[in-house]
């Protein structure tokens, strides 16, 4: 641009969590590399600035996107982010995303979201359509995936690739999660890559929390890639 068996003292389902939660009820931590806009379930007049770095291990560049998520209405958020490449900014990106509603007792959450790039470079405009959905498990373990398409230049030319994103999560304590997350897609002609980035999330309060990990990227089951992430979130 994801089972794993723990044992430990872990957060309430209900616990409202870190500043990087997908969702409020249930508590479901977020993605570090496919994050959302704001969690779904926002309240109107929610905010988060966060910043996602990822460093190349073997060319040494640099990956990194500023970006600001509001609640403008009950259930409903939109973001702007900056997405540069080294010191170059590379594209503009607009986010919309929709809370459709929780079943099974609060333990699940769904609802979408819709992302729209203009790459600078290249004078195109391409956006992914996506599905969300998240599943507390129990008071320790969370799931969340995403599943959609993107389509990558809005001219006649263009093409379609199929997107996956699937995360699973162990709350350790009150300030600690793990995590691990695989980014896939799924391009015409077979073509397909993926990303799976082990994650750890400290959450200095409610309001600040730093992801970070270390992933390994391959394209065609060839040409692997180690990335070093960190993102830091605030929310007010």
């Amino acid at each position: 641009m994801s089972c794993i068996s723990f044992s430990s003292a872990a957060t309430p389902a209900n616990d409202p969590g870190d500043a990087a939660i997908s969702s409020g009820a249930p508590h479901i931590p977020e993605p570090m590399v496919f994050d959302l806009v704001r969690p779904l379930g926002v309240k109107q007049g929610e905010a988060e600035a966060n910043v996602l770095v990822s460093h190349s291990l073997r060319n040494g560049s640099t990956e990194w996107a500023p970006e600001f998520e509001f609640g403008f209405l009950d259930d409903y958020a939109i973001e702007f982010e900056l997405p540069f490449d080294n010191l170059s900014l590379s594209e503009y990106k607009l986010g919309l995303q929709g809370t459709i509603g929780t079943l099974l007792n609060n333990h699940f959450i769904h609802g979408w979201q819709m992302l729209f790039y203009h790459d600078r470079h290249l004078q195109k405009y391409s956006a992914d359509w996506l599905y969300l959905a998240g599943y507390r498990w129990n008071s320790g373990i969370s799931t969340f995936n995403m599943l959609g398409l993107r389509r990558d230049d809005f001219e006649k030319n263009g093409k379609y690739a199929g997107i996956f994103n699937s995360s699973v999560f162990y709350d350790y304590s009150e300030k600690l999660t793990l995590g691990i997350e695989l980014n896939t897609e799924f391009e015409e002609h077979s073509h397909w890559k993926y990303l799976l980035t082990p994650q750890v999330h400290w959450d200095f309060n409610q309001n600040a929390t730093l992801q970070f990990g270390i992933g390994v990227s391959q394209t065609d089951g060839k040409n692997t890639e180690w990335l070093g992430s960190w993102r830091m979130v605030y929310a007010f």
